[in-house]
């Protein structure tokens, strides 16, 4: 401040002197707040001319924004409206005082004072901040800022926690705003902190907000099932699609953190179950108990971390039996063929039938009965499968039996199958070889040649194999084994030449017998005729005849000879004529076809003295056969000699 004295001199005055400011530049120091219309200061120049020449108006040529007036005559310097350091802090203004013609101009240079006007604000009108549940202890976690447009003391801000639901988790820094964390979070803990801070300036002035810690989950829980294992059953039959189990699983954790994937990782290689990711257990292919009545599954859950973050896995057994469902008959495991004598005793066990059923329980009881009891011969156990012999058997009559055998099992509704066994009746040498006739007769020529077959015999055997393989022989009838028999084909053939004037029939007795280890036999006889061939000449046996007659006989013609020859053939081949073939030139013998020589003239042994005369004996055979005989007839005294 500068004292200003006036020393009055009385001049006649010019208006040749401007107003003058005590200073070319003030600076001027007002604290806020001063209110509309309030004075500032009084401004004075001096001008030193008098009278009118002396008359200073003042006005503000600039830098006033409408917050500052001057009184024109006074020179008072005014405040327009209350006076807001923190909207504007300082103000040049430009002041002039002007006496009419002249002028000076003065700075007035005005800062606005602080005063504590204004509470501390935070930037934000609430804080949230995002902290992962890993974060380390010590870490700077968030910052909170706070202004005071108030300057000095006023405007330094002091940060406190005034209500805090984290028991101290969080460490304020008091004066920077920062946050730093002070122990583990646990998101599955807690998962969020609310903080109210304060912000207080040096002036005492305060105000608060609020703060929110959200803390991230982290993947640090694996998914975990409510059972360690489970079990369950099932009727076999179930569809694809029908619902198994549904599993609950946990996982304390959040976001896709907390998302779980299902999978089975063992126990089904044929692929017929699935697993959703809601956990649903279901059938995906149609079940078969008889081919796997349990399984044992090991379902796996993993949560759904996003990558590179590691997953967590859990796992579970889950234990699955399938309960029978009637749906398969019974299958023979029996053979389908059996053998039996024929003499077998009646209820003998001949076969048992075996049927098994893959089901289960009553499902897989199964009881036995025939379709047919083939002239009740058999019968078959219900329980036991056994089928036994009812009636007797002959092989012969019938070889073989077909049974069909039923077997049905106890489920509801049941189930049968059925099958074929095929009874084979073994034969027993029980039935002769019987001979189709008992006498068979033939004729042959007594000159068949060796080898010849004449005639085949046969005898049927009922049984079968060696038992019906029958073999033939001549026991008897065949001394000198003129014939021989086949053994296999019973046909018999000549062995040796055969002569009907030595014996003219055979009784041959063939016997059969069969092969069976106690051989049964029979016997039927074969007569052989022989039949004559003309194979003997005629003989006569007393040849030459001698025959004496008398000469001169009276009673003429006279027999004087019957000549006989034998022949050992048959019949016409037998039969004997008599043929005088010579020495009866002169006419006086006659023989007749049966063989008798008469004198028919009368001798005269002086002329003649004998005649021999040659006499066949043809038989009448196809071929005929000739013996010549020479009869000599000598006349003798009286007599006459043959």
């Amino acid at each position: 401040m500068q004292d200003v004295h006036l020393v009055e001199i009385t001049l006649q005055d010019v208006n040749d002197n401007p107003p003058v400011f005590p200073t070319d530049m003030l600076d001027l120091t007002v604290e806020e707040n001063v209110g509309d219309g309030s004075k500032i200061m009084q401004l004075t120049a001096m001008d030193a001319d008098e009278g009118a020449n002396a008359l200073v108006t003042y006005t503000i040529i600039s830098g006033a924004d409408d917050s500052f007036h001057i009184d024109p005559e006074s020179g008072e310097l005014i405040a327009t409206k209350r006076l807001d350091r923190e909207r504007r802090s300082k103000y040049s203004l430009l002041v002039r005082a002007d006496d009419g013609l002249q002028s000076s101009d003065m700075r007035i240079n005005i800062t606005i004072s602080d005063v504590n006007d204004h509470i501390p604000t935070f930037s934000k009108p609430w804080y949230s901040f995002d902290i992962t549940e890993d974060t380390t202890p010590g870490s700077l976690v968030a910052a909170i800022l706070a202004t005071d447009e108030d300057s000095g003391v006023n405007g330094e801000i002091t940060y406190t926690v005034s209500e805090d639901d984290g028991d101290g988790t969080f460490f304020l820094n008091p004066v920077t705003g920062v946050f730093n964390l002070t122990c583990m979070l646990d998101y599955e803990m807690q998962q969020y902190y609310i903080l109210t801070v304060r912000a207080e300036d040096g002036g005492g002035q305060f105000t608060t907000d609020r703060v929110y810690f959200n803390i991230l989950d982290v993947n640090d829980n694996p998914p975990v099932f409510n059972m360690p294992s489970y079990s369950t059953s099932l009727m076999e039959n179930l569809p694809p699609g029908s619902t198994i189990l549904i599993f609950n699983v946990t996982d304390a954790d959040d976001g896709s953190n907390s998302q779980l994937s299902y999978s089975i990782t063992s126990g089904d290689s044929l692929g017929q179950f699935n697993i959703d990711n809601n956990g649903i257990l279901s059938i995906k292919k149609p079940l078969d108990r008889e081919s796997q009545s349990f399984y044992s599954l090991v379902v796996q859950v993993h949560d759904m971390a996003s990558l590179p973050a590691s997953r967590y896995t859990s796992t579970t057994q889950v234990s699955i039996i399938l309960l029978d469902v009637n749906d398969n008959p019974p299958s023979f495991t029996s053979s389908k063929l059996t053998y039996i004598p024929e003499n077998t005793p009646i209820d003998t066990i001949v076969f048992k039938a075996q049927a098994t059923d893959p089901d289960s329980g009553p499902n897989s009881y199964v009881e036995y009965n025939l379709l047919n009891h083939l002239e009740n011969k058999f019968s078959i156990g219900t329980i036991d499968g056994e089928v036994r012999l009812t009636g007797e058997l002959d092989r012969e009559t019938v070889s073989n039996y077909t049974l069909t055998v039923i077997a049905t099992d106890k489920g509801q509704p049941s189930l049968s199958s059925s099958t074929d066994v095929i009874v084979i009746v073994l034969d027993i040498n029980d039935n002769n070889p019987t001979f189709a006739k008992k006498l068979y007769k033939i004729e042959i020529v007594e000159n068949t040649l060796t080898g010849t077959d004449v005639i085949q015999v046969f005898a049927a055997d009922g049984d079968e194999g060696s038992n019906g393989q029958v073999r033939y022989a001549i026991i008897s009838g065949n001394n000198n084994n003129e014939f021989r028999i086949d053994s296999v084909t019973g046909v018999i053939t000549v062995a040796k030449p055969l002569d009907r004037e030595k014996k003219s029939s055979y009784s041959l007795t063939i016997q059969s017998a069969d092969r069976g280890s106690s051989p049964r036999i029979d016997t039927t006889t074969v007569s052989i005729i022989l039949m004559d061939v003309n194979d003997y000449v005629p003989t006569f046996e007393l040849s030459p005849y001698s025959v004496n007659v008398p000469e001169n006989l009276e009673m003429l013609p006279k027999v004087i000879l019957q000549v006989v020859a034998r022949d050992d053939d048959q019949g016409l081949n037998s039969k004997l004529t008599y043929h005088l073939v010579g020495g009866n030139e002169d006419g006086s013998f006659m023989l007749s076809a049966t063989g008798e020589l008469r004198l028919v003239k009368r001798l005269d042994r002086e002329k003649k003295e004998q005649y021999v005369m040659l006499i066949t004996a043809a038989d009448s055979g196809e071929m005929l056969l000739i013996e010549l005989l020479e009869n000599t007839v000598r006349e003798t005294g009286n007599s006459i000699r043959v």
